[in-house]
Protein backbone atom coordinates (compact mmCIF):
# COMPACT_ATOMS: atom_id res chain seq x y z
CA UNK A 1 0.00 0.00 0.00
CA UNK A 2 2.68 2.20 1.35
CA UNK A 3 4.30 1.63 -2.50
CA UNK A 4 1.72 2.05 -4.16
CA UNK A 5 1.23 5.33 -2.45
CA UNK A 6 4.98 6.40 -2.75
CA UNK A 7 4.98 5.30 -6.42
CA UNK A 8 2.10 7.78 -7.05
CA UNK A 9 3.51 11.05 -5.42
CA UNK A 10 6.77 10.26 -7.06
CA UNK A 11 4.98 10.41 -10.40
CA UNK A 12 2.84 13.28 -9.12
CA UNK A 13 6.44 14.79 -8.67
CA UNK A 14 7.79 14.20 -11.54
CA UNK A 15 4.75 14.98 -13.79
CA UNK A 16 5.16 18.40 -11.59
CA UNK A 17 8.46 19.08 -12.18
CA UNK A 18 7.83 18.58 -16.50
CA UNK A 19 4.87 21.05 -16.08
CA UNK A 20 6.90 23.31 -14.32
CA UNK A 21 9.96 23.26 -16.60
CA UNK A 22 7.78 23.80 -19.50
CA UNK A 23 6.22 26.98 -17.97
CA UNK A 24 9.21 28.91 -16.88
CA UNK A 25 7.88 30.46 -14.11
CA UNK A 26 11.61 31.60 -12.97
CA UNK A 27 11.98 32.60 -16.59
CA UNK A 28 8.81 34.18 -16.78
CA UNK A 29 8.64 36.35 -13.16
CA UNK A 30 11.04 38.92 -13.97
CA UNK A 31 9.98 39.49 -18.08
CA UNK A 32 6.32 39.89 -15.41
CA UNK A 33 8.17 42.13 -13.02
CA UNK A 34 9.59 44.31 -15.84
CA UNK A 35 6.29 44.59 -17.20
CA UNK A 36 4.61 46.14 -14.56
CA UNK A 37 7.06 47.85 -12.57
CA UNK A 38 5.31 50.76 -12.64
CA UNK A 39 2.60 49.57 -11.04
CA UNK A 40 1.62 49.70 -7.44
CA UNK A 41 2.40 46.73 -5.20
CA UNK A 42 -1.36 45.39 -4.84
CA UNK A 43 -2.24 46.28 -8.58
CA UNK A 44 0.73 43.81 -8.96
CA UNK A 45 -0.95 41.33 -7.43
CA UNK A 46 -4.40 41.90 -8.43
CA UNK A 47 -2.73 40.88 -11.89
CA UNK A 48 -0.94 38.18 -10.89
CA UNK A 49 -3.24 36.38 -9.33
CA UNK A 50 -5.88 37.16 -12.30
CA UNK A 51 -3.22 35.44 -14.72
CA UNK A 52 -2.65 32.38 -12.73
CA UNK A 53 -6.17 31.70 -12.19
CA UNK A 54 -6.88 32.31 -16.09
CA UNK A 55 -4.14 30.04 -17.24
CA UNK A 56 -5.00 27.17 -14.39
CA UNK A 57 -8.69 27.23 -16.07
CA UNK A 58 -7.37 27.16 -19.68
CA UNK A 59 -4.57 23.91 -18.57
CA UNK A 60 -7.59 22.29 -16.80
CA UNK A 61 -10.39 22.54 -20.19
CA UNK A 62 -7.72 21.53 -22.09
CA UNK A 63 -7.31 18.20 -19.88
CA UNK A 64 -10.65 17.18 -20.84
CA UNK A 65 -10.50 18.38 -23.94
CA UNK A 66 -7.43 17.98 -25.25
CA UNK A 67 -7.34 14.38 -25.86
CA UNK A 68 -10.19 13.98 -27.80
CA UNK A 69 -9.13 16.96 -30.01
CA UNK A 70 -6.33 14.99 -30.56
CA UNK A 71 -7.89 11.78 -31.10
CA UNK A 72 -10.84 12.72 -33.47
CA UNK A 73 -10.44 16.13 -34.68
CA UNK A 74 -6.79 16.34 -35.41
CA UNK A 75 -6.32 12.23 -35.64
CA UNK A 76 -3.00 12.51 -34.44
CA UNK A 77 -1.16 10.18 -31.98
CA UNK A 78 1.17 10.42 -29.20
CA UNK A 79 4.47 10.03 -30.88
CA UNK A 80 3.46 12.78 -33.75
CA UNK A 81 2.53 15.10 -30.92
CA UNK A 82 5.89 13.76 -28.87
CA UNK A 83 7.79 15.35 -31.94
CA UNK A 84 5.80 18.54 -32.70
CA UNK A 85 5.95 19.28 -29.17
CA UNK A 86 9.54 19.01 -28.93
CA UNK A 87 10.12 20.83 -31.90
CA UNK A 88 8.23 23.74 -30.41
CA UNK A 89 9.91 24.12 -26.80
CA UNK A 90 13.52 24.14 -28.76
CA UNK A 91 11.88 26.98 -30.74
CA UNK A 92 10.29 28.66 -27.74
CA UNK A 93 13.28 27.83 -26.10
CA UNK A 94 16.05 29.60 -28.83
CA UNK A 95 13.95 32.56 -29.18
CA UNK A 96 14.03 33.77 -25.46
CA UNK A 97 17.38 32.57 -25.27
CA UNK A 98 18.35 34.31 -28.69
CA UNK A 99 15.84 37.21 -28.24
CA UNK A 100 15.11 39.34 -25.39
CA UNK A 101 12.12 41.49 -25.42
CA UNK A 102 11.20 44.83 -23.43
CA UNK A 103 7.81 45.99 -22.37
CA UNK A 104 7.77 49.20 -21.59
CA UNK A 105 4.88 49.41 -18.77
CA UNK A 106 4.69 53.32 -18.02
CA UNK A 107 1.92 53.42 -20.44
CA UNK A 108 -0.17 51.10 -18.18
CA UNK A 109 0.08 53.42 -15.14
CA UNK A 110 -3.12 55.27 -16.27
CA UNK A 111 -5.48 52.30 -16.90
CA UNK A 112 -8.31 50.58 -14.43
CA UNK A 113 -7.60 47.56 -12.85
CA UNK A 114 -9.84 45.81 -15.63
CA UNK A 115 -8.32 47.33 -18.49
CA UNK A 116 -4.75 46.16 -16.99
CA UNK A 117 -6.08 43.05 -16.72
CA UNK A 118 -7.61 42.92 -19.87
CA UNK A 119 -3.84 43.76 -21.85
CA UNK A 120 -2.34 41.24 -19.72
CA UNK A 121 -3.81 38.01 -20.24
CA UNK A 122 -2.00 38.33 -23.66
CA UNK A 123 0.40 37.50 -23.61
CA UNK A 124 1.12 37.13 -19.96
CA UNK A 125 -1.30 34.21 -19.35
CA UNK A 126 -1.52 32.98 -23.04
CA UNK A 127 1.15 32.21 -24.44
CA UNK A 128 4.10 33.33 -21.88
CA UNK A 129 2.84 31.30 -19.07
CA UNK A 130 0.97 28.88 -20.43
CA UNK A 131 1.83 28.03 -24.44
CA UNK A 132 1.42 25.42 -27.04
CA UNK A 133 4.26 23.58 -25.58
CA UNK A 134 2.78 23.40 -22.30
CA UNK A 135 -0.52 22.34 -23.58
CA UNK A 136 1.08 19.59 -25.76
CA UNK A 137 3.21 18.87 -22.66
CA UNK A 138 -0.38 18.13 -20.50
CA UNK A 139 -2.19 15.85 -23.68
CA UNK A 140 1.73 13.78 -23.66
CA UNK A 141 1.43 13.70 -19.84
CA UNK A 142 -1.94 12.06 -19.47
CA UNK A 143 -1.06 9.63 -21.88
CA UNK A 144 1.43 8.33 -20.22
CA UNK A 145 1.05 9.11 -16.64
CA UNK A 146 -2.83 9.38 -16.55
CA UNK A 147 -5.56 11.69 -16.27
CA UNK A 148 -5.37 12.03 -12.51
CA UNK A 149 -2.17 11.86 -12.13
CA UNK A 150 -1.77 14.96 -14.89
CA UNK A 151 -4.64 16.90 -12.92
CA UNK A 152 -3.08 16.35 -9.27
CA UNK A 153 0.72 17.58 -10.96
CA UNK A 154 -1.56 20.56 -12.63
CA UNK A 155 -2.67 21.86 -9.05
CA UNK A 156 0.63 21.08 -7.35
CA UNK A 157 2.16 23.31 -10.28
CA UNK A 158 -0.19 26.24 -9.85
CA UNK A 159 -0.29 26.09 -5.69
CA UNK A 160 3.84 26.63 -6.36
CA UNK A 161 3.52 29.21 -8.57
CA UNK A 162 0.90 31.06 -6.93
CA UNK A 163 3.29 30.94 -3.69
CA UNK A 164 5.86 32.25 -6.37
CA UNK A 165 4.35 35.02 -7.63
CA UNK A 166 2.78 36.25 -4.50
CA UNK A 167 6.43 36.82 -2.78
CA UNK A 168 7.57 38.15 -6.38
CA UNK A 169 8.78 40.95 -5.15
CA UNK A 170 10.11 39.95 -2.18
CA UNK A 171 12.61 37.66 -4.20
CA UNK A 172 13.16 40.18 -6.52
CA UNK A 173 14.42 42.19 -3.74
CA UNK A 174 16.63 38.75 -2.32
CA UNK A 175 18.04 37.69 -5.56
CA UNK A 176 18.13 40.52 -7.50
CA UNK A 177 17.54 40.86 -11.47
CA UNK A 178 20.77 39.10 -12.46
CA UNK A 179 20.09 36.13 -10.83
CA UNK A 180 16.39 35.53 -11.96
CA UNK A 181 17.84 36.43 -15.21
CA UNK A 182 20.47 33.40 -14.75
CA UNK A 183 18.00 31.29 -13.31
CA UNK A 184 15.25 31.78 -16.35
CA UNK A 185 18.24 31.34 -18.82
CA UNK A 186 19.08 27.84 -17.20
CA UNK A 187 15.50 26.98 -16.90
CA UNK A 188 15.53 27.23 -20.91
CA UNK A 189 18.20 25.00 -21.58
CA UNK A 190 16.20 22.46 -18.99
CA UNK A 191 12.99 22.75 -21.52
CA UNK A 192 15.03 22.55 -24.61
CA UNK A 193 16.93 19.47 -23.25
CA UNK A 194 12.82 18.21 -22.69
CA UNK A 195 12.09 18.94 -26.24
CA UNK A 196 14.76 17.07 -27.47
CA UNK A 197 14.04 13.87 -25.43
CA UNK A 198 10.54 14.04 -26.88
CA UNK A 199 11.44 14.19 -30.04
CA UNK A 200 14.03 10.95 -29.43
CA UNK A 201 11.33 8.98 -27.73
CA UNK A 202 8.45 9.62 -30.54
CA UNK A 203 11.23 9.33 -33.74
CA UNK A 204 12.31 5.93 -31.27
CA UNK A 205 8.61 4.61 -31.10
CA UNK A 206 7.23 5.36 -34.87
CA UNK A 207 10.41 3.27 -35.88
CA UNK A 208 9.92 0.00 -33.70
CA UNK A 209 6.19 0.31 -34.65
Amino acid sequence: MFDTIESQLYAILVASVTILSVMNPFGNLPQFISMTEELESQVKQYLFRNILFTSFIIVIIFIFIGPFIMKYLFKVDLNDLRIAGGLLLILVSLKSLLFTQRHNSKAQTNLTKSELLSQSIVPMAFPMLVGPGTLSTIIILIEVSGLMTTLYAVIASFLFMFILFHFAATIERVLGKLVLHVLSRIALIFIMAIGVKMIIIGIQSIIEV
